[in-house]
């Protein structure tokens, strides 16, 4: 009769070296590259040109969900994809570590986090079936950033006072600012954006309650909401510079053990993003097909358009 130690034992011989999955991960993780920087339009009878088809364009976007749902999980494939040429760098010996070196994965940790947060947003924008939520959400988040948007304009008057610039044109600017915050705000009811943490969160409760048919070996019938907040955790010790995370990593094989569990609660969270991204361009009848990404995305594409066309 096996016994919990022995599973361990019998899981962790045929567990892949943490440095083979860093590779994988990463190498994965670059599929996104192209994506990120190809900007499509979403087509004529999509659940994305219905969602934008006349509404809000008081704040002065042409295609506000669209905008606002696709711009985090670009940046998130950015991250990515420059995780992957540190990784690259860091094994192939262009800018080998020191030995046992435990602060060099900081950049890669940090920007798994980053693309975790982003890829969470779109999730969060764009998981719901029904259209009048994912228009208050996106409302929401526009108020939201053209609220930062708002500050960073006082911020950069009072930096231009300050260094003699013009700024005859500011307060037409504010004013102007003000008035699309205020008709995104009414425009999104009751909804208010989740913080940072909260955000990621439920985007790993939404992949938990909705598993990508395509990544389901990534998963592994595993909690991954319950998972990704530790590896989180972690990602966020190093982005805020904290030193407390080393206390707890013992081995080489650890510290390539985290950076491989943070980048693939990144790429999952990623993945998924772009699937409902592409899964509300897709015109009903129509075949999914981008050649700036994988095909392995097809089934989940494919399983999660139908959610939105009658929405």
């Amino acid at each position: 009769m096996s016994t919990p130690e022995m599973e361990a034992a019998f899981a962790a011989l045929f567990r892949q070296p943490a440095q083979t999955r860093i590779v994988e991960r990463a190498t994965r993780a670059a599929e996104f590259r192209q994506w990120a920087v190809t900007l499509t339009e979403p087509p004529q009878g999509s659940s994305l040109q219905l969602d934008d088809d006349g509404f809000l364009q008081e704040i002065g976007t042409a295609k506000p969900v669209a905008r606002y749902a696709r711009f985090p999980t670009s940046a998130a494939s950015e991250h990515l994809a420059a995780a992957e040429v540190l990784v690259s760098d860091w094994f192939n010996g262009a800018v080998p570590p020191p030995a046992m070196s435990r602060s060099w994965p900081s950049s890669v940790l940090v920007m798994c986090r980053s693309a975790m947060e982003s890829a969470a947003r779109t999730i969060w924008l764009l998981g719901d079936p029904d259209r009048e939520v994912r228009r208050q959400r996106c409302a929401a988040e526009a108020s939201s950033e053209l609220g930062e948007m708002l500050k960073w304009a006082g911020q950069d008057h009072e930096a231009s006072v300050a260094s003699g610039r013009d700024v005859a044109t500011f307060e037409a600017s504010a004013a102007k600012l003000k008035t699309a915050i205020a008709k995104a705000k009414e425009a999104s009811g009751t909804v208010k954006v989740p913080g940072f943490t909260a955000m990621t969160v439920a985007g790993a409760a939404w992949i938990d309650a909705n598993p990508p048919k395509h990544a389901r070996e990534l998963l592994d019938d595993k909690p991954f909401g319950l998972l990704m907040k530790a590896w989180y955790s972690a990602g966020s010790s190093f982005t805020h510079g904290y030193s407390w995370t080393l206390n707890v990593i013992d081995t080489q094989e650890e510290l390539y053990g985290l950076v491989a569990d943070l980048l693939m609660t990144a790429v999952l969270m990623t993945e998924t993003a772009v699937s409902l991204f592409e899964a509300q361009m897709l015109v009903p009848g129509e075949q999914w097909q981008n050649d700036h990404l994988p095909a392995r995305l097809r089934p989940t594409i494919t399983e999660w358009a139908p959610r939105f066309w009658d929405a």
